[in-house]
């Protein structure tokens, strides 16, 4: 699926498919298309996410808390896979939003919340990685 939101110079998905994302900032940016787990954030370049399970550990989910987000969430791949009570008590002890959705869910949702100026990031299984 192609998408095209044009306001705001933050990073935005740009479109998806089964084992890509497609992310810019902006209309003058080159796109960059991801295959393999990443992290976005809509005022940083993504990065790696290096897991290599469709069941992140929880050290993975930790990592996250380095760039302070205000909601997480979390892209299980193509289908819907919750990461378990311990995650969600990780976040939400620290009163930070987290969400499980499939990978494309949590891309629509990223770029609203990344439209309205919220500190979101999105950690997302793409690729091989993301299993079936």
């Amino acid at each position: 699926m192609k998408i095209h939101i044009e306001r705001g110079a933050a990073y935005r998905v740009q479109g998806y498919s089964a084992g890509s994302v497609v992310v810019a900032r902006g209309e003058a940016e080159a796109e960059q298309t991801l295959t393999a787990p990443a992290i976005l954030r809509p005022n940083d370049l993504p990065v790696a996410w290096p897991v290599v399970d469709i069941t992140p550990p929880l050290a993975a989910f930790e990592a996250l808390l380095d760039y302070a987000p205000e909601v997480v969430l979390y892209g299980s791949g193509p289908r819907l896979r919750f990461p378990g009570a311990q995650v969600m008590h990780l976040f939400q002890t620290r009163g930070i939003g987290f969400e499980t959705m499939d990978t494309h869910a949590a891309c629509r949702t990223y770029n609203v919340l990344s439209m309205e100026g919220r500190r979101v990031l999105a950690a997302l299984l793409i690729g091989p990685t993301a299993g079936r």
